[in-house]
Formats: C-alpha cells, structure tokens, sequence
C-alpha cells in the first residue's frame, strides 16, 4: 500500500514537471508571437507610410515641380525628374521611400551650382545633350560633368566623356613628309602598341590629303606573341577628310576606349580615295601625359612599317586619380 502511494505522489510530480514545462514552453511562444506581432505592426506602419508617400509622389507625375538650384529657379514635373535609371539621385528622391522636404515656398532646395542645371534638366527630358561638338568651353565641359557625376546620370556621363577634353597628344612622327603621296591599293596601314598606365584612346591623328579620302579606322587588342590575331575588336569609327582639314586629321572614336597595361593593341586605318601624306621617323616610344606609349616593330598589309606610315598622332585622355 506505501508503495503505491510513493509511486502515485512520483507520478503526479513528474506530471506536474510535464505541466510545468509545456507552460513554460506556451509562454515562450506567446511571447514570441507577441514579438512577431508587433514586428509586423511596425512593417504594417512602415508599408502604409511608404504607399503614402509613393501614392503622393505617383499622384504627381505630370504636375509641377519647383526646384531651387543653388538661388535659380527650375520648374519641371516629376516625371522629369525621375526619367534617369539609378543610380540617378533624382529617381532616389521622387521614389517614394524619402520624405521631400519642401521650403515654406513650396520649393524643393537643391544646394549645387545652377548654371549647370538647365543642361541636367534638358537631358533629363529627352535624354539628349546638345553641347556643340566643337565646343571650346571645355572649364564649362568638365564642370558640367562633375555636376552630372554628383546627381548620378550616367548616361549623361557618357555624352561628356565623348567630347576631347583633357586630351593628350601623342606626337610620335619625326616628319610628315608633304612630298610624295602614299597609295592604299594594298590594305589597310596598322601600327601596333601599348602603355604602361590606364588611359583612354580618344582618337587618332591621320596624315591628311591634297584631294579627298574616306578613312575607316579599327582598335583591336591582339595577341601578345602574334599581332596578326585578333582577340578582340574595341571601337571602330569613319570619316571622310578632304585637304581643307589640313595636314594631319583628326579621326575620333565615338566613345573612348580603355587602355590597360600589359596589353597589346593595334590600330588600323583603310583609306579610300586620293593619296595622303606619309609620316616618317616615327618614335618607338613616347611619354605623354605621364603615360609611356611603346611602338612595336610590325610592316602593315599596303608596307608601312613602325619607322613610317599614316599615323603621325594618337590622342589620349588620363584620367584622375
């Protein structure tokens, strides 16, 4: 009977530390259940005031938006502004996840130089950029494009970048021999080279022509141990030159190419029309710019060689550290 009863009183104990545990196990899950809950309160919150503020800046597309840039006045629409994929800083600030905080005015206040504006904002509507391709203002040039770097508009960017600013000569030619004419029946006229230093190949000076000639310029990189095989075709640009361009042209590639060290590249050039003039005494290296530029020994498919030949001039941006 006693050992009945001691096995009855174990019995309830441990039932009881059963109980005990599945209680304690309950309040743990309520707790972490009221914690979920309030978590998803808080994102609740959070969604709602950002549908707000997406709902308000959505609202808004087409009406007008005033801008205060540096003390000059814009007005634009949202739309505009957020026309630029990001990075854009415009596409950020009119997404909806940024409250806008407006001056008492009702204007929004940017704190950059707005000379520059009226350019950011006609490519922010149509995506064009209309500085004249001859451009001199290069100052205006560069500091247009710091403007466009600080609002993120790479494409932007990209127009810039196309313009010769900061532009290096690389003047390899001892003489540009005016007297006798060079014929293209042969092929195309390549030299073969590489730097020490990352830059940008903007272009390439040409000897010019007494008549006319189209010229059809190609930047490959080649083999390292064999110039003849082409890895890979970089930029290639055209354009027709008559002798009014003067003894050396300037064919300029339509967007920079990147040039890194330990690499070997060729420029070609098929010249279409009457005889040009032919460089002579041309360097096998030069440093311009702080860039070392290395020629290498190559005959091109029409003769020319690395010591003459079409190319008196190759034009180079370094960029800014």
């Amino acid at each position: 009977m006693q050992k009945a009863i001691g096995d009855f009183q174990g019995g309830i104990s441990s039932f009881q530390a059963l109980l005990d545990k599945l209680a304690a196990e309950v309040h743990k899950e309520r707790e972490k259940l009221e914690q979920e809950k309030a978590q998803l309160a808080q994102d609740r919150e959070e969604f709602e005031d950002e549908s707000k503020r997406i709902a308000q800046v959505a609202g808004s597309d087409n009406e007008q938006v005033t801008l205060n840039v540096g003390g000059n006045i814009f007005k634009t629409t949202a739309t505009t502004l957020k026309n630029s994929p990001a990075p854009s800083l415009f596409a950020a600030m009119f997404s909806g996840r940024h409250n806008l905080k407006l001056e008492k005015d009702g204007t929004l206040f940017i704190d950059r130089d707005g000379r520059h504006f009226h350019d950011i904002l006609n490519f922010l509507r149509d995506g064009s950029f209309n500085y004249p391709t001859d451009g001199i203002d290069l100052k205006y040039l560069l500091e247009l494009r710091a403007e466009a770097e600080y609002f993120g508009l790479t494409g932007l960017l990209e127009h810039i970048d196309r313009y010769p600013y900061s532009m290096t000569h690389v003047r390899r030619a001892g003489t540009l021999n005016l007297e006798d004419s060079w014929m293209y029946e042969d092929g195309q006229d390549e030299v073969v080279f590489s730097v020490d230093t990352p830059c940008q190949l903007l272009g390439a000076g040409l000897c010019g022509t007494e008549g006319a000639f189209t010229a059809e310029l190609e930047l490959l990189e080649v083999d390292p141990t064999d110039f003849s095989v082409e890895e890979k075709k970089l930029r290639e640009a055209a354009q027709t030159f008559t002798k009014v361009d003067g003894q050396i042209v300037q064919l300029m590639l339509h967007t920079p190419a990147h040039l890194e060290p330990k690499k070997y590249y060729m420029l070609s050039a098929l010249i279409k029309g009457t005889d040009s003039f032919c460089c002579e005494d041309c360097l096998d290296a030069v440093i311009a710019g702080g860039v070392r530029i290395q020629f290498y020994g190559w005959e091109s498919p029409n003769g020319t060689n690395e010591c003459r030949g079409q190319f008196p001039e190759l034009y180079i941006r370094v960029p800014k550290l």
